[in-house]
């Protein structure tokens, strides 16, 4: 599981004008879904500034927790770009897992979706990372260890979880940010 998201993005479309800004998010999300289609992923939603998508299905390749982590810096290093007075600050959290992958809601309504803690973890994560930062699970971690040697690993409360998680930060050159302005 992938989330993604802009920060600052509330104070930024509060300074520009909306036109802009929904051009600024159109540039946004091209480079999000050319990096995740390039991988293999399947985009599942584009929920305001924020992205969300998963690896390993409908598509299964053994190696998928590494292409979520290579979406992640493609896309962390993508932004810097994508807008003039010093680019997009994105942060995001990615977790490996078991999920339910399918059809959820009734009627005229459906959507095909991931659920599951795994969601919730990944989720929870972007929600704190910060800008320039790609938060993993250690059972990610361990699948891109020897890209990424001697990241340390901390564990971290997240809401709604009984216990803590165990994550690395992983910081792509020359995108590390400040502080985690949310949105």
């Amino acid at each position: 599981m992938l989330f993604v998201d802009v920060r600052g993005f509330t104070s930024l479309a509060e300074r520009l004008p909306p036109a802009e800004v929904a051009q600024r998010l159109n540039r946004f999300y091209a480079l999000v879904s050319k990096a995740i289609f390039h991988y293999d992923g399947t985009l599942d939603k584009l929920v305001g500034d924020q992205v969300m998508a998963f690896f390993g299905a409908p598509l299964y390749a053994k190696d998928h927790p590494a292409r979520a982590v290579q979406v992640a810096v493609r896309i962390l290093e993508g932004v810097k770009d994508l807008a003039q007075g010093g680019g997009l600050k994105v942060g995001a959290g990615i977790a490996t897992g078991e999920a339910f992958v399918g059809n959820v809601g009734e009627g005229v309504v459906t959507d095909y979706t991931v659920l599951g803690d795994t969601v919730n973890v990944a989720a929870r994560l972007q929600g704190a990372a910060a800008a320039g930062q790609i938060l993993v699970t250690e059972e990610t971690y361990l699948q891109v260890a020897a890209k990424f040697p001697d990241v340390p690993g901390r564990e971290i409360e997240l809401k709604g979880k009984s216990e803590p998680v165990r994550v690395r930060t992983i910081v792509v050159n020359g995108v590390a940010g400040g502080q985690n302005n949310r949105s």
